[in-house]
């Protein structure tokens, strides 16, 4: 196609960014211009491209091109969903079309915290969250590139500072998710407290509305200033430290900034590891007011200043990206069918399965229990694994309660049933509470099923152990479970004294001042109390009519050895305990896993027996590497804004 000698070709590499989409819509209001984007195939060595058209203010309409269109500008940035190796892959292309092309000037959206990782290495990662190192990527393989180029070097804008992958809101998540977890164990902890960082009080950072930075842009291309590197800088950087009070406050919290850890108490401490490398990026990428900016081939950049975004913007941002969004999340059943096996005696086998993906996630609840403490982590797993439920035989589709008690053995062959069903050759077993002992069971029966497990919680009640190991709950729920066997009269009376155990608290009202003056032992006892929001779901299984049958099912439990198949287990095991967890010993659990050549533990501090309702992101995380362990647990677990400290009872690195 030969064009007019008037139109000129400009290719927009990352149409769907916020500051390029606005800045093609600017270029498209002249008429000489035409807006060009790859289309992602290639003839040979030739990209395809194709013309667009913005219908709207935000949405683009793309007309494919069906001859090859020269290129006379391209606009490139990174793109914050791209791990390091995909942004590499895309700037090659970019590249690669403008040296065959030989006549385009390529335009590079870049950031001004590049500045700081001049001469450092490369910090390699396989997220899409590292911009900074995403742009000294680009920029250094554009300068050596012998292309015409123009680098501009931009604040943040509120958009960018607010997107799903960015480390700041990521953060800004995690707080809001940290305050309801510790405020759901400690009523208004918050209100009391506030929630202490340590980090420098110095660290500033740029920010600037959209349409400020594009109107500096336009300036510069109207100028006939002859650079290659252009600084656009805000007129007065924002504080760090003012920033994080401002989205804190947003959350509910109050943030305070301390100069070191000896002024935490255990839940800032316990924040602070769970938030580590947010903290670590920081402490590296944010510009500090006494900083020299090492000299670099941006050094002699034109510097033009912009206005700051406002306080009150960013937290007028915060609250329409981040805390408006609605969280609920639907029905655990709604992505799953209710499906059935006929047993030999006529009688049917509940189970559910769903999801999707070449892995199969096998889930055995404790007995009794429902899958609603599971909501959230199904629907974060369903999209990249098929994912079964196992439910005890008697129990109806509601999976709530016991109406008959069976060996460990008979429920073994039950799920071996439904797994055949589901032509199910291999899968990982994930079992909480009551259920690994099944899953140990059902690895001696059928070990060619299983490639790995993953026991979250783990009671192991009845192993021969010593009883000081056994928890206040373990210790009582034996004798009022045989005492309702005996004498099933009484049951309502042992019943009222069972929900006492349950909900076990120290003190479940505190005034502000005793939250105010809480020691670290004291907040640890009270990590341990049952969620508020979780009460009446624990004491939905315990009523007059199954309570019976849950007895007789704790005394299979209980008396079933499993002891001499532990060192033969020769698949991967991972373990998974809070260390306030009030229910199932931990200590006994890093005992069994002592015992089996391939079992890890990890250490979730601060959690509870319920870790797949509070920690459903980070069980989320680790379950889609024990899936792929690939035979071993010899991995570094990617938790992020979720990571908690962990125990290896073997040799193993850090989970």
């Amino acid at each position: 196609m030969i064009k007019p000698m008037s139109i000129k070709n400009i290719l927009i590499t990352e149409p769907e960014n916020l500051l390029l989409r606005r800045w093609g819509m600017r270029l498209l209001a002249n008429p000489d211009l035409r807006l060009i984007c790859f289309n992602g195939e290639k003839r040979g060595n030739t990209e395809r491209l194709m013309e667009m058209h913005f219908a709207t203010d935000e949405g683009l309409v793309r007309f494919r091109d069906n001859e090859e269109v020269s290129v006379d500008e391209i606009w490139h940035t990174t793109n914050p969903t791209h791990s390091l190796q995909e942004c590499r892959n895309k700037t090659e292309r970019v590249l690669h079309l403008a040296v065959r092309q030989e006549t385009p000037l390529v335009h590079y959206l870049s950031t001004g915290s590049v500045a700081m990782l001049r001469g450092k290495p490369l910090r390699g990662t396989t997220g899409g969250s590292n911009e900074p190192q995403k742009h000294l990527l680009n920029e250094t393989a554009i300068e050596q590139s012998g292309c015409n180029f123009r680098i501009y070097q931009m604040p943040s804008t509120p958009e960018e500072f607010m997107h799903p992958t960015s480390e700041w809101r990521q953060f800004i998540e995690h707080l809001n998710d940290f305050k309801l977890e510790i405020e759901d164990r400690i009523p208004r902890y918050f209100t009391a407290q506030p929630l202490r960082l340590c980090l420098q009080e110095k660290g500033l950072i740029q920010i600037a509305r959209a349409e400020d930075v594009l109107q500096a842009l336009g300036q510069i291309l109207m100028s006939s200033l002859d650079r290659s590197y252009f600084s656009i800088r805000t007129e007065q950087p924002l504080s760090v430290k003012e920033c994080l009070q401002a989205v804190a406050q947003c959350a509910g919290l109050r943030l305070q900034i301390v100069s070191n850890s000896e002024r935490q108490n255990y839940i800032d401490r316990l924040f602070s590891s769970r938030m580590e490398e947010f903290l670590t990026h920081f402490e590296r990428s944010i510009q500090t007011a006494n900083e020299v900016v090492s000299e670099t081939p941006s050094a002699d950049a034109v510097r033009i200043s912009v206005p700051p975004v406002s306080l009150q913007g960013l937290v007028a941002a915060c609250h329409s990206n981040v805390l408006n969004v609605d969280k609920k999340i639907s029905d655990w059943r709604s992505r799953l069918e209710h499906k059935q096996v006929v047993l030999p005696d006529a009688g049917a086998l509940n189970y559910y399965v769903g999801g999707r993906g070449p892995q199969t996630l096998v889930l055995l609840n404790a007995y009794g229990q429902s899958f609603k403490y599971w909501e959230n982590f199904i629907h974060a797993v369903t999209p990249q694994l098929r994912i079964i439920l196992w439910i005890p035989r008697d129990s109806d589709g509601d999976a709530i309660g016991l109406k008959s008690a069976n060996p460990l053995n008979v429920h073994a062959d039950d799920l071996e049933r439904v797994l055949r069903q589901e032509n199910v050759k291999t899968c990982t077993l994930l079992a909480w509470c009551s259920g690994p002992k099944l899953a140990l069971e059902y690895y001696q029966r059928y070990p060619g099923r299983i490639s790995s497990m993953l026991f979250l919680a783990a009671s192991f009640k009845g192993f021969g152990h010593p009883e000081e190991l056994e928890t206040e709950f373990e210790k009582n729920l034996e004798p009022l479970l045989e005492a309702i066997e005996k004498y099933p009269e009484t049951a309502d009376l042992v019943l009222e004294c069972l929900k006492g155990i349950l909900l076990a608290q120290d003190k479940q009202v505190r005034s502000t001042q005793e939250l105010s003056v809480m020691s670290d032992a004291e907040l640890k006892q009270a990590l341990s109390a049952i969620n508020i929001s979780l009460r009446e779901l624990i004491l939905h299984p315990f009523q007059a009519a199954n309570v019976a049958a849950y007895a007789r099912q704790m005394g299979h439990f209980w008396k079933h050895e499993f002891a001499a198949g532990l060192r033969k287990v020769d698949v991967p095991v991972l373990f998974v305990g809070g260390d306030c967890d009030r229910v199932a010993s931990q200590e006994i659990a890093k005992f069994v896993a002592r015992r089996m050549p391939k079992a890890r533990y990890l250490e979730i501090k601060g959690g509870s027996h319920y870790i797949q309702h509070d920690q459903w992101k980070l069980l989320a995380k680790i379950i889609g590497q024990v899936v792929n362990s690939g035979g071993n647990l010899e991995f570094v677990a990617h938790a992020a804004a979720f990571h908690t400290s962990s125990e290896p009872i073997s040799a193993t690195q850090r989970l």
